[in-house]
């Protein structure tokens, strides 16, 4: 058992099992949930499905995150297309690594294997309760785990005086292509870290020979993920339908007209995402602390922490769009403040009955960890914004309640017509036949005709409006008939959505 613990088995299944918990309540796509309601992870979701199914990300299905996420996604789809179990499955992974990785980057500035796994339980309950956590399933609450790796490995490597590993290269190289194909903007990240890698090698002696090796060991990792996409696209011929949506029409069609300058935006956003995210927020102040702390001691760590948190920054908030969702990739620094916590406990003088707790029974220790990581969760549940969803039934939801219509229809094809997809496809259990299966947030060429027309000719059998009627959107659609309508509320504003249904002679 004590081996086991040195080796990381421990903290690694105490990460899993407080991922598994803390996103079981506050996580949407957990069994506790009737399902997850947010239109991004539909979005995701209904991409994934597709896959298994045959159809092809960006040349069949118009979305905007990268292939890798929707990969993740199709993934979660082959454990469970009728439920979001798979989605939960892939959230307590990835949130699992993240947290693991968190402690032993903790573990490195403490030495105190004990206290690492309180602190983890901290992390594991401050970032799902927060507002940039939404829903749960973003493609930032996944790629946290990718990042945190990064800050470990050259972290770890900086403290055992010494050069990257082939393995920390190259897996920091598939961890970077990750991200840059599931959400470009964080390559910010890779970048900051990449230019600290330089400025550390070449301030130990000008080690050319060293940093070539490493460069290309990690350009390796980023080739073998980057062929596996490009191969894929390949076999459907569908890669320039892939560059053309992903990176061409993201880079000059999503982002947004701003007034001042790109630093004051980036600023602001920043700044924004740091009020309204509080729960972790002031962790990342803590992680201030910390850096202000080492700078006593040496340069390099801290110099690592600025850049890749300028780099990050910069990159998430340049397109001019501050959504508070976009704020929950930065708690990957949170876990310094924490680091900053656990250096003032170890000089506190502890009171003796919690002194045991870091003695040598195991016992003592096991039932103080479970009984704090139960407060934790006891707090989580009465703070997230989530869990008022437990309390209705399947029925209760706009999707289940049309897909009752929907599904007396024979092969009934569906649109999404106006807003992001709102999980009717999942729920009625139907793939869209319309390249732009739901209307996106951003000025995508002919995506509203093209909309239309699957209308106007009929080529399917519902269309799903919120907020406004169809006529609103169409004057005149005769085509077809209102045949139900729901209110239900999203984000804290009650929504009607409409269900329209194709009159047979139409």
């Amino acid at each position: 058992m004590k081996l086991r613990l040195k080796r990381g088995g421990g903290l690694l299944a105490f990460s899993l099992l407080a991922a598994a918990l803390f996103l079981g309540i506050c996580s949407k796509s957990s069994p506790l949930y009737p399902m997850n309601d947010w239109v991004d992870v539909n979005c995701f979701f209904t991409v994934g499905r597709s896959i298994l199914h045959g159809l092809v990300p960006y040349a069949d299905l118009y979305e905007q995150k990268g292939p890798v996420l929707y990969f993740l996604y199709a993934l979660a789809a082959l454990v469970s297309e009728h439920s979001f179990f798979g989605v939960y499955l892939l959230e307590t992974v990835t949130f699992g690594l993240f947290l693991y990785w968190s402690g032993k980057l903790a573990r490195l500035y403490l030495g105190d294997s004990k206290m690492v796994y309180f602190l983890v339980a901290v992390l594991a309950a401050v970032i799902p309760v927060s507002r940039a956590f939404a829903h749960g399933g973003s493609c930032e609450e996944t790629s946290l785990f990718l990042l945190i790796y990064g800050l470990y490995s050259v972290t770890a490597a900086l403290r055992e005086n010494r050069l990257l590993t082939f393995r920390e290269a190259f897996l920091n190289g598939i961890f970077a292509a990750m991200a840059l194909y599931i959400k470009f903007t964080m390559m910010g990240f890779y970048l900051g870290l990449a230019l600290f890698v330089i400025i550390w090698y070449l301030s130990t002696g000008f080690r050319w020979k060293e940093l070539l090796r490493t460069v290309g060991q990690f350009l390796l990792g980023m080739a073998a993920v980057s062929a596996l996409v490009f191969v894929y696209f390949g076999i459907h011929g569908a890669v320039s339908d892939f560059l053309r949506v992903y990176f061409y029409n993201n880079l000059f069609l999503y982002p947004q007209e701003t007034e001042g300058t790109r630093l004051a935006l980036i600023f602001n956003c920043l700044k924004s995402t740091l009020q309204y995210n509080f729960v972790y927020a002031w962790l990342i102040y803590g992680g201030v602390v910390l850096i202000l702390l080492e700078l006593r001691k040496n340069w390099r760590e801290p110099l690592m922490t600025v850049l890749c948190f300028a780099g990050l920054t910069a990159g998430t908030y340049w397109g001019g769009r501050g959504y508070i969702y976009y704020g929950l990739i930065l708690a990957v620094f949170a876990v310094y403040g924490l680091i900053a916590i656990g250096k003032y406990l170890r000089y506190w003088k502890l009171p003796l009955g919690l002194k045991r707790v870091y003695g040598t029974s195991p016992v003592i220790f096991a039932v103080a960890l479970s009984l704090f990581t139960a407060g934790l969760l006891a707090i989580s549940y009465k703070s997230s914004g989530n869990t008022y969803l437990m309390d209705y039934e399947k029925e209760d939801l706009p999707p289940y309640r049309f897909a009752q219509t929907i599904s007396q229809a024979e092969d009934a094809k569906i649109l999404n017509f106006g807003f992001l997809d709102g999980g009717f496809y999942y729920a009625a259990d139907v793939l869209p036949n319309c390249e732009f299966f739901c209307t996106l947030n951003i000025n995508a060429p002919d995506m509203w005709q093209i909309q239309r027309e699957c209308i106007e000719n009929g080529e399917v059998d519902f269309v799903i409006t919120r907020k406004y009627t169809l006529d609103r959107y169409i004057a005149g659609a005769g085509g077809f008939t209102l045949v139900d309508e729901a209110t239900f509320r999203f984000e804290g504003v009650d929504f009607t959505y409409y269900l329209y249904q194709k009159n047979p002679n139409a």
